[in-house]
């Protein structure tokens, strides 16, 4: 046998393997190394895992490092994972993850365990009170004026959750997008939004993620 039909032969006895990866919503929160010894810095931030293998997942996220940054992150259902950032996204980054085989291994059964589940239940994904927006980016107006990029947890016809760079004073009034309300509730990455009127599901989305033009308006305008 002529010696490239050989390593033919012997490329097409070894398995080809392939790296399980789920692509899908994977909600989550995070927290960078960098800003661990940062006194007064908002240290755990929410994200939301779009696609996963056992190697690397891309996240959407409201604060990002700069490449080479240790992180640990927590995933529902994939449990506590370590890495490093690999790259910077539109939204979000890009985490290479650091386990032993062994590890790498047991995630990936885990993440295998993750798309059956998603099979089975995204039927009912209808019936679920709150919703993942498909877009997460939306911009914070606080009481002092202060503007800034915030990132969508989930959402309901009277509420919303957000992560961001600040956690604002409960009770103060804050608005996300164009819709005003007040901080009603701390979370482990975050704070939730209730709004100063409910509003119709059919357009939250859209009127979250407006981006609002820098005119000193009040988040408190419209709430009682």
């Amino acid at each position: 046998m002529p010696l490239a039909m050989q390593g033919m032969a012997r490329a097409s006895a070894v398995p080809d393997r392939k790296d399980t990866r789920f692509i899908g919503d994977v909600m989550g929160s995070y927290v960078l190394a960098s800003r661990a010894q940062t006194p007064g810095a908002v240290q755990v931030f929410a994200c939301r895992s779009r696609s996963i293998s056992s190697h690397e997942a891309v996240v959407n996220a409201p604060i990002s490092g700069d490449p080479g940054d240790a992180l640990t992150m927590t995933l529902q259902g994939l449990g506590i994972l370590h890495g490093r950032i690999s790259r910077i996204l539109d939204g979000g980054f890009a985490v290479a993850f650091e386990c032993s085989e062994p590890e790498r291994r047991a995630l990936g059964a885990r993440i295998d365990w993750l798309k059956r589940r998603a099979l089975r239940t995204v039927n009912d994904r209808r019936a679920h009170k709150r919703v993942l927006p498909r877009e997460t980016q939306a911009r914070l107006l606080l009481a002092d004026g202060r503007r800034l990029d915030c990132f969508i947890i989930d959402m309901s016809q009277s509420g919303v959750a957000v992560s961001a760079d600040v956690l604002p004073p409960l009770g103060s009034p804050a608005q996300v997008g164009a819709i005003p309300g007040r901080v009603v509730r701390h979370i482990e990455a975050g704070f939730a939004v209730q709004f100063a009127e409910l509003q119709g599901i059919g357009q939250l989305e859209a009127l979250l993620t407006l981006k609002t033009p820098d005119a000193p308006t009040s988040p408190d305008s419209g709430s009682a």
